[in-house]
């Protein structure tokens, strides 16, 4: 489900960080939602990577490339995600399902997974997305000074 109202930043920068062992968080992205195409059973999403906050191991060096999203139709709803706009999501590499051979990867959006609008630079000069863009800018900005702090 996406995460939407007022998130509380701690919650989003302690998220980055999570390293309970079924929870784990090794990738956080932002990235544009390219493509969408619902299956019988699954829904694809292809994204484009915008920037890479933090780079799990089993997906290395995916900026400025194109990555595969699989949800369940049932959950389309809550994931309330749409072509062309921006996201932050965070997640587990157990949620990548790699190709090697090929260099595809294809991750699950999970129950675990972090879905969060990323608002444009105009949106953030709105009350309505203030407080978002500064919490989100402000995790970036821990995470890639101080990295994860336990």
């Amino acid at each position: 489900m996406q995460k939407k109202g007022k998130i509380n930043n701690d919650d989003r920068t302690a998220k980055v960080c999570e390293t309970e062992l079924n929870s784990k968080i090794d990738f956080a992205y932002k990235v544009r939602v390219a493509e969408f195409a619902d299956g019988l059973s699954t829904d694809v999403y292809t994204v484009h990577v915008l920037d890479v906050i933090k780079e799990g191991s089993s997906d290395v060096g995916p900026l400025n490339k194109r990555r595969t999203f699989l949800g369940y139709p049932h959950c389309r709803e809550a994931l309330d995600v749409k072509i062309g706009k921006n996201y932050l999501i965070m997640g587990t590499s157990k949620d990548i399902y790699a190709d090697e051979p090929s260099q595809t990867y294809q991750y699950v959006l999970g129950e675990r997974t972090w879905i969060e609008y990323w608002p444009t630079e105009t949106e953030c000069g709105a009350k309505e997305y203030n407080s978002t863009c500064v919490g989100i800018e402000e995790m970036v900005q821990q995470y890639t000074l101080y990295g994860c702090r336990q």
